[in-house]
């Protein structure tokens, strides 16, 4: 067993390898969420979800989460908080042995230029990246939960078994980039223990599941805003399709199985079997009603993101064959 690698503490405090595989990630989430957000915001005035007496507050509603977000002062305390956790982080968990970022005697510890570098720039960079999008996600949430005390309009028979809502759900998956980014320095700390500790991959197997558990939660957190009004549309969209079907699947079968109706059109080419079919798909859709404005896709995706960087972990207890039939099992 070789001595325990000086990165153990790389979750909070990143070395060289974790600074460089998260932050072109997190600068592309830059260009890849932000796109997203913007228009899943649009798109609740042009899908007609948000109507027009709303315009008004749905506008102020932006503004105010476009000044927080290009807030001055919000940045400024993001890069407070981010040396703190850099600062902290260093001084409680990376001084305990000499590394390329420290030099330690039986008295002293002094960092090294490379040390400096790190402490003074690259650890308060990524942290105050991971804490801005933190931050967004916020603002993000905050936008919903405005719009959602709007008189919203929802339609339970709309394909997207989401009332009309599925776009959020669909830019909410994008934010899977973020959980990709910050599994591998989770995957990181376990490949330390595992290479440099011998713990085995086992012993890390429920803290993996808590963790995708949690991350996924928090990603799909604000979409929980949206429940309510989507129980209540698939509650009341059942009891009216529910009463209409029972009205009009009366009146068809006094027509054409009774033969009640005299003068009743020929039966080949008539439109109502074809409407009765119509309806009956109208009423199954609306019992598909999800509780969350989102596909089960969504879901499998953002869990997917959280758990591949975690796959390099099986080729300690599995050959990559093996590892690589469990993947194509999985993915097909």
């Amino acid at each position: 067993m070789g001595s325990a690698c000086p990165c153990h503490s790389c979750m909070i405090f990143p070395c060289t390898h974790d600074f460089c595989s998260r932050l072109p990630l997190l600068l592309l989430a830059e260009m890849v969420l932000g796109p997203r957000i913007a228009e899943a915001a649009e798109q609740f005035v042009t899908s007609g979800v948000v109507i027009e007496k709303d315009y008004e507050r749905f506008d102020a509603a932006v503004v105010r989460a476009l000044q927080l977000r290009d807030s001055v002062v919000a940045e400024l305390v993001i890069a407070l908080l981010a040396y703190m956790f850099s600062l902290t982080s260093f001084w409680k968990l990376g001084l305990h042995i000499s590394s390329w970022y420290v030099t330690r005697t039986d008295t002293t510890a002094s960092l090294t230029w490379a040390g400096w570098w790190l402490l003074g720039i690259c650890a308060p960079l990524l942290q105050f990246l991971l804490l801005r999008w933190f931050w967004r996600l916020f603002l993000w949430f905050q936008f919903l939960a405005k719009v959602c005390r709007f008189d919203i309009q929802l339609f339970p028979t709309h394909p997207d078994q989401a009332g009309g809502l599925g776009f959020v759900g669909e830019a909410q998956r994008f934010f899977g980039i973020l959980l990709f980014a910050y599994s591998i320095t989770i995957c990181g700390v376990f490949a330390n223990q595992i290479v440099y500790d011998g713990v085995p991959l086992q012993h890390f197997v429920p803290l993996i599941a808590i963790y995708v558990i949690v991350a996924v939660g928090v990603i799909l957190g604000p979409l929980v805003i949206f429940t309510g009004k989507l129980l209540k549309t698939k509650h009341l969209g059942l009891y009216q399709y529910g009463a209409f079907a029972t009205s009009y699947t009366g009146l068809f079968h006094k027509k054409w199985i009774r033969d009640e109706d005299t003068e009743r059109e020929p039966l080949l080419g008539t439109g109502d079997i074809q409407s009765l079919a119509d309806l009956a798909n109208s009423y199954a859709v609306i019992e598909k009603m999800n509780a969350l404005p989102m596909n089960p896709r969504t879901l499998l995706q953002l869990i997917v993101a959280s758990l591949l960087p975690m796959v390099p972990l099986l080729f300690t207890v599995m050959p990559w064959r093996e590892v690589l039939k469990l993947l194509m099992k999985i993915l097909v």
